[in-house]
């Protein structure tokens, strides 16, 4: 009887001793998981705070900011071409400036639209106004012009307006070829 009492007892201890490891393993995973959530939450609060903090340079510099800026984290609004037919006729002083190729740009764009290709915006800064309400930038499918607003607000430009379905989506009249315009300050004169 002894050794039946200890024997259960030995099974007893060994299972127990089994489901400890267990235990242990299920607490290390938990513990990971835990590590991870944490991890991942920290650089989700980093960006949110980066994003933030972008918004509001915007802001200090005196540039509007919508509320697709503040959810988004980024220092420029986005506007479907739809609204932006509307917004330029209720803002006709709104400078347009198309980052797409020349070709692009000769083949229809935007009426009044500037055209300085993404690749040549930093070296053609002096020809984007900063002192202007409204600042449109547009490319063929919204992808240029998004980088170019990114670009053009890290060199302390607000009021930025990507046109984030591009002139593939404009529906409104579009120019074709180049337009030859007098200099802006000839043009009342």
């Amino acid at each position: 009887m002894l050794y039946v009492v200890l024997g259960v007892l030995a099974i007893l201890a060994l299972y127990n001793l089994i489901a400890l490891k267990s235990l242990r393993r299920k607490l290390e995973e938990i513990k990971d998981s835990i590590h991870s959530q944490v991890s991942w939450a920290k650089e989700d609060l980093r960006g949110d705070i980066g994003g933030i903090k972008t918004v509001m340079k915007v802001l200090a510099a005196g540039g509007r900011v919508t509320s697709d800026m503040v959810e988004e984290g980024k220092p420029f609004g986005d506007i479907s071409a739809a609204d932006a037919v509307k917004f330029l006729k209720e803002n006709p002083e709104t400078v347009v400036v198309d980052v797409r190729t020349s070709s692009e740009f000769q083949s229809g764009h935007i009426p009044g639209a500037r055209l300085i290709p993404v690749d040549e915006i930093e070296n053609r800064l002096s020809e984007v106004p900063r002192e202007v309400s409204h600042l449109l930038v547009t490319c063929q499918g919204g992808a240029r012009s998004a980088a170019a607003c990114q670009m053009l607000s890290e060199k302390g430009y607000t009021n930025l307006m990507n046109m984030y379905d591009g002139m593939g989506a404009w529906p409104a009249q579009k120019e074709i070829g180049v337009t030859i315009r007098p200099p802006a300050t000839n043009r009342n004169g």
